[in-house]
Order: C-alpha cells, then structure tokens, then sequence
C-alpha cells in the first residue's frame, strides 16, 4: 500500500478546502492548514486541496518535486494558460495569467505564492474591499514589491483579474482580486 503524506488524504484535503474558503471570504485572514507533516508544508496542502485531473497548472519556479506532480494529477501548461499558477514570491512576477473574459470572469488564473512569513514580516499592507470589516492590516515576509504593481495591472479590468492565495510553512491568506491593496 502507497503511504502518503496526510496532505493527500481525503480528510484533510476537505479540511483544508474549507480553510482555503474561509480565507477566500475573508481577505487578510490568516487560515492554519491540516495535516502539515516534515515531509509536507501549505503549498502541497493548498494544491492538494484545489488541484485535480480536471484543472490544469504550472510550477513557475519550480517549487515541487517529481513526486509531488503524480499525486496532483493536474495537466501542465504555461503560465499564461493555466488555471493555477505556483510561484515563488521572493521572485518578480514575469508572466501574465489569464484574466478571465467578461462573459467568463471565473476562466482566470488563481496564482499560489509561496512566501516566507504570512503572520509577521517587514512588508505591511492593508486590505479593504468585501469580506472586510473595516480594513485587515497584513505583515508579510518574502514577496517582491513587484507583485502588487502586477496584481494591480491584472484586477484593473474588474470583473477580469486574478485571485491570490500566500502561503508559507504552515498557513494561508487569500487576497481576492475584489480587495483593495494599500501597501504601507
């Protein structure tokens, strides 16, 4: 019998699809991910959450091992064509995901940045928008300045645009291109 990590197990993955929902609704909030071993961490939680034989993805910068590709059983492609794109975001952003069309806003990309620190960091940003009280303040480590100039150009054709969900070791936030980004 294949012993998996937990992050590939059923129990889990559903956890974590709930948890990805709930930082999807409310942008800014840090979410805690389920069955996190040593030989696993949020990126391949969120993935194997969201990915499976019917969506398509691209390792940008080359995230994951040989392995990990059989268990998501996701087709590969481009960046530009995708429907998930992981990244590093200690790295520019040089590509330009799909953006929906207006009659199919939902045909985006969702990008998955691995970042170093989604609870405490240098880099403040504050977001506002729908899902917010008033205004969630964010410290984030390890995503380049680039990132927000590049989000910005790809929401600013609204409803068109691209959702983005951070990861570090062990948690997620999710920035939704429906929120507005104040970096600080």
């Amino acid at each position: 019998m294949l012993d998996v990590a937990s992050v590939w197990k059923a129990p889990f993955q559903q956890q974590n699809f709930r948890q990805l929902l709930e930082a999807m609704s409310r942008p800014g909030t840090v979410k805690s991910l389920h069955g996190i071993e040593e030989e696993s961490n949020s990126l391949l939680a969120v993935l194997s959450a969201l990915l499976d034989n019917e969506v398509s993805f691209c390792d940008n910068d080359k995230l994951l091992s040989r392995d990990d590709y059989l268990l998501l059983q996701a087709k590969q492609g481009d960046a530009e064509e995708v429907d998930f794109v992981l990244c590093d975001g200690n790295e520019e952003p040089l590509f330009e995901p799909r953006l929906g069309t207006l009659a199919s806003p939902e045909l985006s990309s969702t990008i998955v940045i691995k970042v170093d620190s989604v609870t405490g960091g240098d880099d403040q940003i504050t977001l506002f928008g729908p899902g917010i009280k008033e205004q969630a303040e964010c410290n984030l480590k390890g995503l380049h300045p680039q990132w927000f100039i590049k989000r910005q150009e790809w929401i600013s054709a609204f409803p068109l645009g691209v959702d983005l969900i951070l990861a570090d070791e062990s948690n997620v936030m999710a920035i939704p291109r429906t929120s507005i980004i104040k970096v600080n």
